[in-house]
C-alpha cells in the first residue's frame, strides 16, 4: 500500500489530539457501514437460493467417480443474522468429503450476497488513524500478538469509500482493492462491483479479480453472476547458463446465482425441520 509523508502540521495535530483521532477512526468505519448496501437493512431475514459453477458438472464427470452426473449445483439456506447451510445437489448419496470440499467454493462468495458487518472484522485489533493525501488510513494492529494477521491497513477516500485493504504477515502481503457504486435499487447505498486481491509471496504474485453482476428480487439486490479471473505470475531467477524466466498462467470461471426466495420462511423451516424444497 502506498504510504504518504505527513506534514509537520499533521504530525502535530495527530499527537496533540489523540482523542479526536480515536473518535474519527471509529466514525470512518461506522459511516462506511451505513453507506454500504446490505439487503438486511431492507428487511431480509430469510433467504433461499441456488448457485452453479460453470463447467463443474463436466469436470466431475471426467473423474468417472460418480457415474453420469446431470446437474451438480448448490442450494443455500440463510437465516438472519448469520446462520446458513450449503447443500450440494446432484451428487449420489454419500461422498461427504467431496461435498465439504465443494461447499468451500461457495462459502467464500457468500460475503457478496449477505455482507458481514464490516466493523466486526476488526474487533480484536487496536485501531490507529493517520491522515494521508487523498483520504484516511486506519491501521488495525494486533497488540496481543496472537492473531494470524498482525496488521491490516485500510484506506478510505475523502468521500468515506473503502479503497484498499492490505494485510501484512511475515510470509506474505495481500492487498485488496474495492470498486463500489450506488445502484437504482440500492437507495444510494454503495454496491460492490469488483474486488481485486493481489497476493505477493516471494517472486510470485497471484491476482484474483471478482466481478459482480446483480438482479433484483422484491426490491432487493442480489448477485446474479460472479466472474472470477485468477492470474498467477512468477519469476524464476537466472541460474548458471539459464536466463531469468517469467511465467504466467490464467484461469477464468463464473458462479451463477438464481432462484432467490426472499422471506418465505423456507430457510427457517429447513434449519429447524430439515425441509428441502
Amino acid at each position: 500500500m502506498k504510504t504518504f509523508l505527513l506534514s509537520i502540521l499533521s504530525i502535530t495535530t495527530l499527537f496533540s489530539s489523540t482523542g479526536a483521532w480515536a473518535q474519527a477512526k471509529n466514525e470512518v468505519i461506522e459511516q462506511y457501514e451505513i453507506r454500504s448496501y446490505d439487503p438486511q437493512k431492507s428487511g431480509l431475514t430469510d433467504l433461499v437460493f441456488e448457485a452453479r459453477i460453470d463447467n463443474l458438472t463436466e469436470i466431475l464427470n471426467k473423474t468417472q467417480t460418480f457415474g453420469k452426473l446431470v446437474d451438480v449445483y448448490f442450494k443455500i439456506y440463510w437465516l438472519s443474522p448469520s446462520q446458513y447451510k450449503v447443500e450440494v445437489m446432484g451428487l449420489p448419496k454419500g461422498f461427504q468429503e467431496v461435498r465439504d470440499d465443494l461447499s468451500t467454493l461457495i462459502k467464500g462468495k457468500l460475503e457478496f450476497i449477505i455482507p458481514e458487518k464490516f466493523s466486526e472484522k476488526f474487533k480484536a485489533y487496536t485501531l490507529k488513524a493517520e491522515p494521508i493525501a487523498d483520504g484516511k488510513l486506519i491501521k488495525a494492529i494486533d497488540d496481543s500478538y496472537t492473531l494470524a494477521v498482525p496488521e491490516v491497513d485500510l484506506v478510505f477516500d475523502n468521500n468515506g469509500r473503502l479503497k484498499t485493504l492490505q494485510t501484512k504477515s511475515a510470509a506474505s502481503s495481500v492487498k485488496t482493492e474495492f470498486f463500489q457504486t450506488p445502484k437504482a435499487w440500492s437507495n444510494n447505498k454503495l454496491v460492490m462491483d469488483k474486488v481485486v486481491s493481489i497476493n505477493k509471496q516471494g517472486l510470485a504474485t497471484n491476482t484474483i479479480t471478482n466481478s459482480i453482476e446483480y438482479l433484483t428480487v422484491g426490491g432487493m439486490g442480489f448477485p446474479s453472476k460472479v466472474t472470477i479471473k485468477n492470474l498467477t505470475e512468477a519469476t524464476i531467477p537466472a541460474q548458471g547458463k539459464d536466463k531469468e524466466k517469467k511465467m504466467k498462467s490464467e484461469t477464468n470461471t463464473a458462479i451463477r446465482f438464481s432462484k432467490y426466495e426472499v422471506n418465505t420462511g423456507k430457510a427457517s423451516r429447513f434449519m429447524t425441520e430439515g425441509l428441502r424444497r
